[in-house]
C-alpha cells in the first residue's frame, strides 16, 4: 500500500469528507456496503451520518489483491482459499498446508471450520517464515472474514 495513498485517505476520513472518498475508492466502498451506484452511498450517509475508517481498509486491502474477503454464509470455501493461499506463498510451503485446505466451510449459523483449518496450517508454516491472519467484521455486513499471508 502506498504511503501517500494511505495518508491522503486517512486525511478524508478525518476531515469526514466522505464524499470524496467514494469518489477516489468506488470499488472499496461499494465492496465494503455492497452497493453500485453513488446514490446508494448517499443514502447510506444519510441514515448512518458517519462511515467507519477501520473496517475500510481491510475491504481496501482485498481491492488491493492482499486479501481474500470470505462472507459468513459462503459455505464451501475450500477452492478459493487455496487459491489465494497458493498465490502468496513459496511452493513448498503451500504444499505443506495442503493436506488441510480440505473441506473448509463457512457458514457462521450452522459449520464453520475456517478458524480450526487456518490454525492447522500455521502449525505447518511454523518455521517456514510466514503466518495466515484471519480478521473478522460485521460493521456493515452480516460477517465477513479477511485472509491474509504474513511473512514473519
Amino acid at each position: 500500500m502506498d504511503m501517500v495513498e494511505k495518508q491522503r485517505i486517512h486525511a478524508l476520513f478525518t476531515a469526514k469528507d466522505y464524499m470524496e472518498l467514494y469518489r477516489t475508492q468506488k470499488p472499496t466502498v461499494d465492496l465494503m456496503l455492497g452497493i453500485k451506484e453513488q446514490w446508494e452511498f448517499e443514502d447510506f450517509l444519510v441514515e448512518e451520518g458517519y462511515f467507519e475508517e477501520a473496517p475500510f481498509w481491510l475491504y481496501y486491502s482485498v481491492v488491493q489483491g492482499d486479501f481474500l474477503e470470505i462472507g459468513g454464509y459462503e459455505e464451501d470455501v475450500t477452492e478459493q482459499v487455496a487459491a489465494f493461499l497458493q498465490g502468496k506463498l513459496p511452493k513448498a510451503d503451500f504444499q505443506s498446508i495442503a493436506v488441510h485446505l480440505q473441506g473448509i466451510y463457512v457458514d457462521i449459523d450452522e459449520r464453520d471450520n475456517l478458524e480450526e483449518k487456518i490454525e492447522f496450517c500455521n502449525q505447518c508454516l511454523a518455521g517456514a517464515g510466514y503466518s495466515i491472519q484471519l480478521e473478522r467484521d460485521d460493521t456493515y455486513c452480516t460477517w465477513d472474514y479477511f485472509l491474509s499471508v504474513q511473512h514473519t
